[in-house]
C-alpha cells in the first residue's frame, strides 16, 4: 500500500489486542452475543504473517459491512483505535503545549504546523488534518480498497487525539485514506462553535 510505514515498535500480542478493542467495541455498541459471533467467525492467531494480517481486515470489513449500515460500522471502528503503542497522549500533549504557545488561536497554531507541511486548514467549526504516512500494521500487505470500513479506526484515533490538545470534546470523521489509493488520509475535526468564536479572534 503507498505510504505505508511500518512502526518501529509492534506488540508482540498485536493480533489479541485488535480482537479485544473489536470485541468490546461491538459489545458497547451492540451486544455481548454479537461480539462473541463476530470475532469467533475470524480468528486470527498471534505472528499472523502480514499477508494473513492483510486478509483478515479484508474479511472483517466485508462482514461488519454485510451485518452493520454505515453508521454503525462507524461506531463499532471509532472505539477500535490503538493508543500506537502508548504514544497517542505523549504526542497529543506536545501538541497541546505548541497550541498554548499560540496562544490557544487555532489561525496560529494551524500555520505554525503548515510551516512544517502538515498542510492543515480550517473551513468553518471544521478542522482538517491531513496524515502523509500509514504506520498500522495491519495494512502491512493491505491492497487498495474503497472501503473505509478498516479506517474509521482513524476518526475515533482523531477524537480522542485532539480532545486532549484543545481540551474540550470534539466530534472526527474520515474523508479518505491511504488505503483507498489517496497519497494522505484526511480527517475532519468538527469543532464547538463557540471554541471557535471565542479563542480564535485574530
Amino acid at each position: 500500500m503507498k505510504n505505508f510505514h511500518m512502526p518501529e515498535i509492534i506488540s508482540p500480542t498485536l493480533e489479541a489486542e485488535e480482537l479485544e478493542r473489536l470485541h468490546k467495541s461491538i459489545t458497547l455498541i451492540r451486544s455481548k452475543e454479537e461480539a462473541d459471533h463476530i470475532v469467533k467467525s475470524l480468528p486470527l492467531s498471534n505472528n499472523s504473517s502480514p499477508e494473513e494480517r492483510a486478509e483478515w481486515v479484508e474479511n472483517l470489513s466485508i462482514l461488519l459491512e454485510d451485518t452493520y449500515d454505515t453508521n454503525t460500522i462507524k461506531q463499532i471502528r471509532q472505539h477500535c483505535y490503538c493508543t500506537e503503542n502508548g504514544t497517542l497522549e505523549k504526542s497529543a500533549n506536545s501538541l497541546k503545549e505548541l497550541f498554548h504557545s499560540c496562544d490557544n488561536n487555532i489561525h496560529k497554531f494551524i500555520d505554525t504546523l503548515n510551516e512544517g507541511g502538515a498542510g492543515w486548514y480550517l473551513e468553518g467549526q471544521d478542522l482538517y488534518t491531513k496524515m502523509f504516512s500509514c504506520p498500522c500494521p495491519m495494512l502491512e500487505k493491505s491492497e487498495i480498497s474503497d472501503s473505509l470500513t478498516w479506517c474509521h479506526c482513524t476518526s475515533g484515533y482523531g477524537k480522542h487525539f485532539f480532545g486532549i490538545v484543545f481540551g474540550i470534546s470534539v466530534d472526527a470523521e474520515i474523508v479518505h485514506s491511504m488505503r483507498q489509493g489517496f497519497d494522505e488520509c484526511l480527517v475532519k475535526i468538527t469543532l464547538p462553535q463557540d471554541f471557535i468564536n471565542i479563542k480564535n479572534e485574530l
